[in-house]
């Protein structure tokens, strides 16, 4: 209940101050009230980069009015003309050679009047009917001839022609009576026969439309300057990029908006974290730990707001979380990190992508630094991939390599090298603080060279053979079960460190005499049960951490050494004291100590009986038995394991052990003659 209030205390403070920082970002803290030809009461500059729509949509404008009309040839008209030629030609010839006239008493001048498809004076139509026909056929082909090569040429609306006709009937042979004659008949059947395609046409304007660029508002660049008129252009972007407070309404809306937003983040961390077992045990120090990088980063948004997003260090806070706690916590604060920032500051694409990137291969690339001295390394490597981010992005906008362009891509090479570099080399103050030991600690601390396992190769050599298959056994079911397998594998290692002070006194250092046959059961049992409190001192003077100092002293618990108890048992009877053959503990508290505890008694006890492995018992027989001894000794009982834990961890140390301890093939004696 304790612990529950301390995390809902954490988690209001979280929202407090998250809701403070985004409310007080560029969505909020701008607005002005303004109308198009009002006074600007200052300088605004764009906090992003933003469309001017207004700008784009004038070019779009330009670009379809310039685009020229698409025409097609009309093949009708032509062919129209020249049947109307044609049909006038044949009444005037039929007239002349027929006695029609006389039949319907009318003259033949009015016949061809009211036949004609071509309009033309009563004297024309006279000239016609009077003239023979040879050169009634000749004009009629002149006027075919010209009508097709004027037309073929193609002719616009409102495009005149009669200057060209005249001048090609003056080189004719014709009389200027017929020339006037035939100029009439040609002009009244020029027709305009090139004429708009209106679907081309707009398909030409639509793509003169689409292939005009945005014109876009750089990030930084003046939108209005102080005391100049605000135009219908300028006030568009203001509003886009929410500088104008139109409503009050609105403004309230915003704010109820933004804290569903954070109340969203702040449901997707708890569901998160209900579902990973665990993250469900984080101790009060990792939490604290999260709540203080997660405030420090929200002031690091805030103060960095007016300045360029390649500045602002978004990925210290999850890259300490990721050395110290752990990845998928770290990736988890990243992301609400992100979302906060990208609220506080109305961030675009550009924005997210360069701090979702660079943040998530930060990550994975100082999860995997196994020692301080690759620091440098990883830091040249972060900071290159951040520029070559800013670099490419900017290209995806549609900006030029410049030399201002590649200046900024090396500031932001040296916030990723800055950043690497604070985050290693504040570490020791926060292991300090909160008593964290990071992986890096810990695979240096795996490094065969460390003094204390050369010491123990050297003057214990079956202990660290021991301690070694201790700490394989531990590893591998720590993996099964979810627990700290690195951490485990460190306290295999280091469990067992007090044997130095008296190696010949334990079985596994014994060659030839073992010293407890000359001892009574007491002292003997005193030797075994210092070599915790040896270890203790031991990891003291070598400096190691915290936790590994846990598991020596935890690794037997308040187990009991029942060998020399009952020994002493058989020699003094009911008067021997219990607690004189008893470790002081403390019983296990975590799951990585217990591991430890386990594999030691497992191993040691299937390594006394090897030779009885396939004859009399089974591997798995044995490992049952001891780790039931241990739950049923109440050894168990204040470290965090579940039943269906020790089950995988039964499985894992039998397969494990099976492969070490196997039954052997007797080879038989070879006879000499």
């Amino acid at each position: 209940m304790k612990r529950f209030r301390w995390e809902v205390l954490y988690i209001l403070i979280a929202i407090v101050l998250t809701f403070t920082v985004v409310s007080s970002g560029d969505y909020f803290g701008k607005k002005i009230k303004i109308e198009v030809g009002q006074i600007a009461p200052e300088t605004i500059e764009a906090p992003f980069q933003v469309e001017n729509e207004l700008a784009t949509q004038r070019k779009k404008t330009l670009a379809e009015n310039t685009t020229p009309d698409v025409y097609k040839m009309d093949e009708q008209v032509l062919d129209k003309g020249l049947a109307n030629i044609d049909l006038l030609f044949n009444y005037v010839e039929t007239l002349k050679t027929s006695g029609i006239t006389e039949e319907f008493g009318t003259s033949p001048v009015q016949i061809l009047q009211s036949k004609s498809p071509i309009p033309l004076y009563e004297d024309e139509y006279k000239s016609l009917l009077n003239t023979d026909l040879a050169e009634l056929h000749s004009i009629e082909q002149i006027c075919i001839n010209l009508l097709t090569n004027v037309m073929d040429a193609g002719i616009k609306e409102n495009e005149n022609k009669s200057l060209d006709v005249r001048t090609k009937l003056e080189r004719t042979d014709l009389s200027n009576s017929q020339q006037k004659i035939a100029y009439e008949i040609i002009y009244t059947q020029i027709k305009a026969n090139f004429i708009v395609d209106k679907e081309s046409t707009a398909l030409a304007k639509e793509e003169a439309r689409n292939s005009v660029e945005p014109i876009y508002i750089l990030q930084g660049e003046r939108v209005i300057e102080q005391g100049t008129r605000v135009s219908e252009e300028a006030y568009a972007i203001l509003n886009k990029i929410g500088y104008l407070n139109t409503d009050d309404v609105e403004s309230y809306s915003q704010y109820m908006g933004l804290l569903a937003l954070i109340c969203l983040i702040v449901l997707y961390v708890f569901r998160t974290i209900r579902a990973d077992k665990n993250m469900r045990n984080f101790t009060r120090g990792q939490t604290g730990l999260i709540v203080i990088l997660y405030i420090i980063s929200l002031g690091i948004i805030r103060v960095l707001m007016a300045g360029d997003y390649i500045y602002m260090p978004l990925a210290f806070a999850p890259l300490l979380i990721a050395i110290l706690i752990d990845k998928d916590v770290a990736i988890i604060i990243h992301l609400v990190l992100l979302v906060v920032a990208a609220t506080a500051h109305k961030a675009d694409l550009v924005f997210v992508t360069y701090h979702l990137l660079s943040g998530l291969l930060s990550i994975s690339i100082i999860t995997a630094m196994q020692e301080r001295k690759e620091t440098m390394r990883n830091a040249l490597f972060i900071g290159s991939i951040q520029a070559l981010l800013f670099i490419s992005l900017n290209l995806l906008v549609g900006m030029n390599i410049s030399s201002q362009l590649l200046f900024k891509a090396a500031e932001a090479f040296l916030v990723g090298l800055v950043v690497v570099i604070l985050v290693v080399g504040s570490l020791p103050l926060w292991e300090a603080a909160f008593g964290f030991i990071t992986p890096i600690q810990l695979l240096e601390l795996t490094n065969p060279d460390q003094p204390v396992l050369k010491r123990l190769l050297i003057e214990a050599t079956g202990t660290y053979y021991h301690s070694l298959l201790v700490a394989n056994l531990a590893e591998t079911a720590a993996n099964e079960i979810g627990a700290n397998a690195l951490m485990t594998r460190v306290g295999g290692y280091y469990h067992d460190i007090g044997k130095l002070t008296c190696s010949n006194y334990f079985k596994e250092n014994q060659v030839l005499e073992n010293p407890h046959d000359y001892l009574d059961p007491k002292s003997s049992a005193n030797i075994i049960l210092s070599h915790v409190t040896s270890g203790i001192e031991l990891a003291d003077a070598y400096k190691l951490p915290k936790c590994v100092k846990d598991m020596i002293c935890e690794h037997h618990g308040t187990s009991m050494a029942g060998y020399f108890y009952i020994k002493a048992k058989n020699m003094e009877g009911d008067a021997v004291d219990p607690s004189d053959f008893t470790y002081n503990g403390p019983k296990p508290q975590t799951r990585e100590a217990a591991l430890i505890m386990l594999a030691d008694v497992v191993e040691a006890t299937v390594r006394s009986m090897q030779h009885k492995i396939g004859k009399e018992m089974a591997v798995e027989d044995i490992v049952r038995k001891m780790v039931r001894q241990k739950l049923d000794e109440g050894q168990l009982d204040e470290c965090p394991l579940y039943i269906s834990d020790l089950e995988k961890i039964i499985e894992s140390f039998t397969r494990m052990l099976k492969g070490m301890y196997h039954e052997r093939i007797e080879y038989p004696d070879r006879k000499v003659k």
